[in-house]
């Protein structure tokens, strides 16, 4: 289907009330049926070398980067910025940088000073962390949530323009930034993307103030956050009740989407097709009778969020606290590495 051709229409919910599945809260987890994620691939060639060499970069205990992007001040990797430079988000800025090795490190280097100046990693005493409570009154309205996971075991992102509560700011893109380190936080062990979920329709409900879309200048920052510091994180994702000035806004931004990206895009499709209904949200004929209760949801959230970095962060540290440690290892439940961060694979 082409980009700017409109084709769905809402849909009413086909399922037996009896047949729905109470839920006001995030999932940890995929259904069992699902499948559980492959063990890392065994690099071969060039990936492999070029693997070598960011990975020997970033364990050099003697490299400093700027403490954010405005200071000359530098300082050594932190522990928490080792967890983060996992064996898999090396070959994600690999990937996502077509092969190129120096853009790689580089473009690495800039998302690490990034997440010092945005409060991901706090360096200093005077840094604002990007938490839970700085971002709460944006999701007031439950206009981003995580919710269920796709058949390949992808958890899903809802972003949903029409439940606007707050008027255009910086703190928008913060919603966005805890949100996205909340959903690849949920992946599961062998899973590193997403699915998007973005739905235009205007819910007119208590507190809900618009829905317009975002002025140009925070949408290009969301995007330069999506496509330079999440790289290779999004599998699918799926637009749904768009508007007349909501196209006349995609038309805008679609330059800016890298070719990939694009391909990943689908508009104007339902998202049944796409999510098994015990998994997607009653209001798109799905079986999760969901009802978005800020007070319930967002505690909730976050908890589940502390805990999974907690136990993830806890493996890294029994496996020496240093760069290149796999994801599959941080997510699993063995006492020994499956695979070492010199290791070539396991399949």
């Amino acid at each position: 289907m082409g980009l700017f051709h409109k084709k769905t229409k809402n849909r009413v919910n086909t399922f037996n009330k009896r047949d729905l599945i109470p839920c006001d809260r995030a999932f940890l987890s995929p259904p069992e049926g699902y499948g559980h994620g492959k063990p890392p691939k065994k690099l071969q060639g060039f990936t492999w070398e070029a693997y070598k060499t960011i990975l020997a970069h970033f364990q050099n205990e003697n490299l400093q980067i700027p403490i954010n992007t405005s200071s000359k001040k530098l300082l050594t990797l932190v522990p928490e910025e080792k967890f983060w430079l996992t064996r898999e988000c090396m070959l994600r800025y690999l990937k996502g940088n077509k092969g190129n090795v120096q853009a790689a490190i580089e473009k690495l280097e800039e998302t690490l000073v990034w997440r010092r100046e945005v409060g991901l990693t706090v360096v200093r005493k005077d840094t604002k962390p990007l938490d839970s409570d700085l971002v709460s009154p944006e999701n007031e309205t439950g206009k981003e949530v995580i919710l269920g996971f796709d058949q390949k075991g992808r958890p899903l992102l809802y972003m949903k323009n029409g439940r606007q509560n707050t008027e255009p700011s910086f703190r928008q893109v913060q919603l966005l930034i805890y949100i996205m380190e909340a959903a690849t936080t949920f992946c599961p062990q062998g899973v590193e993307s997403l699915t998007v979920l973005i739905d235009f329709k205007h819910y007119k409900e208590p507190g809900i103030i618009s829905d317009k879309m975002p002025p140009m200048s925070i949408s290009k920052l969301s995007l330069n956050v999506m496509q330079n510091h999440y790289p290779e994180r999004l599998g699918q994702g799926i637009l749904i009740n768009i508007p007349w000035f909501a196209w006349a806004f995609l038309k805008m931004m679609y330059p800016f989407l890298d070719p990939e990206t694009r391909q990943k895009v689908i508009f104007d499709e339902p998202f049944e097709k796409y999510i098994d209904p015990s998994q997607l949200d009653a209001i798109y004929n799905g079986r999760l009778d969901f009802h978005y209760k800020h007070e319930i949801y967002w505690p909730d959230l976050t908890a589940k969020v502390k805990k999974v970095k907690e136990i993830q962060y806890s493996r890294f540290l029994k496996f020496g606290g240093i760069a290149g440690i796999s994801e599959f290892d941080l997510k699993g439940d063995r006492d020994e590495l499956i695979c070492p961060p010199e290791c070539q694979g396991v399949i």
